[in-house]
């Protein structure tokens, strides 16, 4: 009663303990500050009890007091701290004393709970900061990815986006992505530093419509115009240019916000299909015509027949006639081999004899090239055969004769070679058959033609004739023939050498011919 007279207080509660195990069991359910022990008690000792609470690691953080007597018991608790003790008093208990001894050791564990709790709230505080962290740095990676690929979307399109000055006068341009190099070969800096650049590299024919388009966005609110624009390599592409007013912000000004689309492919496949439409429309007017010509040639060639009769007395008209007649008889083989081809009508496809349908058409050529042009002709030995269609290899070798004596406007020297050739490839598992041609090479000392020019010699309606002497069908023909006869044809020139044109032709075997389709003219091919 005295003790608990002395300890007691409004901030604290007073438990007492009649033995070792009420102090055990005390500990063990509560956060007890201090313990005050009797060294000496009825089942344990007050220094094995200390023992017992430190060893059972309970969850009080107690501090233990022990009372005891002097003599025996003072050597006894020097040697027994490590028990867990930390102070004690003497009997005759001091109140004073052991008031003051008990108020420091709660004042100590009322901070060292302060601390603790401290220690938690910032333990949390970290946890919950670094959570917050790892979330900002997960938003932030997303973000950085999500711009990423906004960027490569932007890249891989032809698309460049800009900004500029809305108002009369002079449009300045500030482009915003770096499509505009890919584009326009300008990079963003030189449309800053000349703030003309884009006016003055309009196309001069487009300048006045482009300009007016434009002036008149302050009512329509956008526009959209497609023009012509000079790159900075000098080539000039199709741009459509989409372009937005912003709204009017608080100092009454006003920006333009659109982007450029390079539609230069799209226009070349409308070209392509406009001159697919130009083709279709030549082939129905050309099966009329052809078939009229094919009547008219009809009447000449009976009336060549008529006449041989009445002159036969006469050597030089027979030759003349005869020459007249085989022209006019060519003609008709050629005007049919058109009309089936325009008609969708078959090809007559036979095993033919390169070298002897060269030479059935020399004369013809001789003819048809004039006199200040000299045909030269050299054949391999043994020649293989090819499996074609003969007019249209009559009309392919005439094609380029005609097209290599407008090379040669000041005469010159044609050569005709037949030879055979093996292609080798590391294709080991091909027939060898397949990949043997026989080869017809026209050349001729004309005027020649740049790179550029011989890879677009092929195309339908390209041509490098002035105005009215030239459709641009002609080769495009002979490429059509030779890969509907499984072949190639080749073009080697340059200028002031000449130009050499290689027309491959499998070879025929006569076990199996190859089959051939006939087709409309490919404008894709």
């Amino acid at each position: 009663m005295a003790l608990e007279a002395i300890l007691a207080a409004p901030d604290r509660e007073v438990v007492q303990a009649q033995s070792g195990s009420e102090v055990l069991n005390s500990v063990r359910q509560n956060d007890v500050a201090v313990v005050v022990l009797d060294v000496r008690m009825p089942d344990l000792d007050g220094f094995q009890l200390a023992a017992r609470i430190k060893a059972d690691h309970c969850p009080s953080r107690a501090s233990i007091v022990f009372v005891a007597t002097c003599g025996d018991d003072e050597l006894q608790i020097a040697s027994h701290y490590a028990a867990g003790g930390v102070d004690y008093v003497f009997r005759p208990v001091n109140p004073t004393v052991l008031r003051s001894k008990v108020d420091i050791l709660i004042d100590l564990y009322r901070k060292t709970e302060q601390v603790r709790q401290l220690a938690e709230q910032e333990k949390r505080l970290l946890l919950e900061n670094r959570r917050i962290q790892k979330e900002k740095i997960v938003a932030e990676q997303r973000l950085r990815d999500r711009e990423e690929h906004q960027s490569l979307v932007l890249k891989s399109l032809p698309i460049a986006l800009y900004t500029a000055t809305s108002g009369p006068g002079l449009r300045r341009l500030r482009f915003i992505n770096d499509g505009i190099r890919r584009l326009s070969g300008f990079s963003s800096s030189d449309f800053v530093k000349q703030p003309n650049l884009w006016e003055a590299r309009l196309n001069p024919e487009e300048h006045g419509r482009v300009i007016q388009a434009f002036a008149g966005i302050e009512k329509a609110g956008s526009v959209s115009v497609e023009y012509r624009w000079r790159c900075a390599d000098g080539t000039e592409k199709y741009f459509s240019d989409h372009v937005v007013l912003s709204e009017v912000r608080k100092d009454g000004s006003r920006e333009l916000f659109g982007f450029w689309l390079d539609v230069s492919d799209r226009r070349s496949l409308e070209t392509d299909l406009l001159h697919a439409s130009k083709l279709e429309a030549v082939g129905r007017l050309t099966g009329g015509i052809v078939h009229d010509f094919r009547n008219m040639l009809s009447v000449v060639i009976s009336n060549l027949d008529l006449l041989h009769l009445l002159i036969r007395d006469n050597g030089g008209a027979c030759r003349r006639l005869r020459s007249a007649l085989e022209g006019a008889q060519t003609c008709a083989e050629l005007t049919g081999r058109l009309l089936a081809f325009v008609r969708r009508r078959s090809i007559e496809t036979d095993v033919v004899d390169v070298i002897e349908t060269v030479e059935s058409i020399r004369d013809l050529l001789v003819c048809a090239l004039g006199a200040n042009i000299q045909i030269r002709t050299s054949y391999d030995k043994d020649c293989w055969p090819v499996y074609v269609d003969r007019p249209q290899l009559e009309a392919a070798i005439v094609n380029l004769a005609i097209n290599a004596r407008d090379a040669m406007p000041d005469g010159g020297q044609l050569d005709l070679c037949v030879k055979n050739i093996c292609r080798a490839d590391d294709r080991d598992h091909e027939d060898p058959a397949t990949r043997e041609y026989v080869r017809i090479v026209v050349s001729d000392t004309g005027v020649g033609m740049l790179a550029e020019v011989a890879e677009q010699i092929f195309e339908p309606f390209f041509t490098t004739k002035s105005g009215g002497k030239g459709s641009g069908l002609g080769l495009s023909m002979v490429r059509h023939f030779a890969r509907q006869s499984n072949g190639n044809v080749t073009v080697r020139s340059a200028p002031g050498s000449g130009t050499q044109v290689c027309l491959d032709l499998p070879r025929a075997r006569l076990e199996a011919p190859p089959e051939i389709e006939s087709t409309l003219f490919d404008l894709s091919a």
